[in-house]
């Protein structure tokens, strides 16, 4: 255990060199140390030589022996919640933006160069993001929404503020954003309470559809869920479900623009420490399932977005460290966390973000 000693009169600054001096002391450096910054270049070089090698893969995952359509729609989500989307409310709060509270990639720019040469706040880059999604979701304002996995309500607080008409149900199977979304909608001051948004919790999965609603929804969307989809045919033959004829459905999550086998096999790759069944898929694949789907449009997202996004969430995380954890505090969870944000870095960085980042998807049900 490490002891923060915050001297009378010295303030943050002081508290902070006393926490960097001890956590280096045990191999733990932050951001903007010459330690970690080696660390997370070499760390970038060793992804750049794996995307490269694996650039000629097939598209096609059946080439590979890699199935999207056996097994649950996720596996592995109590674990999942258990050991990240569970940790207490002040973790993320460190970190995350202070006004929608998305805990996913911000939009800085359609290039690297953009990316880097951007200005705006985190809280503006979230913004645009939901914007950015919202046109391309063709949203009208008038729609019934279905957010899958809807985290602390980032999404909905867009679009409840945006559109004045639009009605949104969220689900999550986290207890802290449960309990975190369900005091938003008792304050009567949040946008929350405006009796347009209904929170359901749970998983989405064929046992939930009657719940969710069938033949409801004009619009179903997700932010950072498919990566923890392992059969992606069911997910969509429930999505399809909930809508009603005509209906949309959007989706943005990780992708990589070639598939890279140990990132499909949860086992393998050491970002299951933070995600149990966590998944890259490739982009391509996503646009073979057309069962119940007509593809409408698709996006590649430069990886860079994310990349600026997990730094200035690695900023935070560190300098909020007195804050978030108090005078006593553990080097081994410091050093856990602190290894996330840079092993993420590390993945979006290579190749200027070409190769490894989001992608978004508009399909349209079929037969309507």
């Amino acid at each position: 255990m490490i002891t923060a000693v915050n001297c009378e009169g010295n303030g943050l600054s002081s508290a902070m060199q006393e926490i960097n001096d001890r956590l280096a002391q045990q191999g733990v450096f932050g951001p903007g140390s010459p330690e970690l910054a080696l660390y997370e270049q070499r760390l970038t070089r060793f992804f750049e030589r794996e995307f490269r090698r694996h650039q000629g893969n097939p598209q096609s995952l059946d080439a590979l022996g890699i199935s999207t359509a056996d097994g649950p729609v996720m596996e592995d989500t109590g674990e999942l919640m258990e050991s990240h989307y569970d940790e207490r409310p002040e973790f993320f709060a460190a970190f995350l933006d202070r006004h929608y509270r998305a805990y996913s990639m911000a939009w800085y720019g359609d290039s690297a160069d953009e990316v880097h040469a951007s200005t705006v706040t985190l809280e503006q880059a979230q913004r645009d993001k939901f914007a950015l999604i919202a046109g391309r979701a063709g949203i009208q304002g008038d729609e019934r929404v279905l957010n899958i996995g809807c985290g602390f309500g980032s999404l909905e607080t867009f679009l409840l503020e945006e559109y004045p008409d639009i009605q949104v149900t969220g689900i999550t199977p986290s207890k802290v954003q449960i309990e975190f979304l369900q005091q938003r909608m008792r304050d009567p001051a949040d946008v929350m309470s405006s009796g347009r948004f209904r929170l359901i919790a749970g998983e989405f999965d064929p046992q939930s559809l009657e719940q969710i609603g069938l033949a409801s929804y004009e619009l179903v969307t997700s932010i950072g869920v498919i990566e923890h989809v392992r059969n992606m045919k069911l997910l969509l033959e429930c999505i399809a479900q909930t809508l009603v004829p005509g209906g949309r459905s959007f989706h943005h999550f990780i992708t990589s623009q070639a598939p890279i086998p140990q990132f499909l096999d949860p086992a393998k790759t050491r970002i299951s420490l933070y995600f149990p069944g966590g998944r890259v898929w490739p982009h391509g694949e996503f646009l073979q399932h057309t069962e119940r789907f007509e593809p409408e449009g698709s996006w590649f997202v430069n990886g860079m977005n994310y990349w600026r996004t997990l730094d200035e969430w690695h900023q935070r995380y560190w300098n909020g460290l007195t804050s978030l954890y108090g005078p006593v505090f553990d080097a081994q969870v410091v050093a856990h966390w602190n290894e996330y944000f840079s092993l993420c870095k590390a993945v979006f960085a290579p190749m200027d973000g070409s190769f490894y980042g989001n992608s978004h998807y508009l399909l349209r049900l079929r037969g309507s």
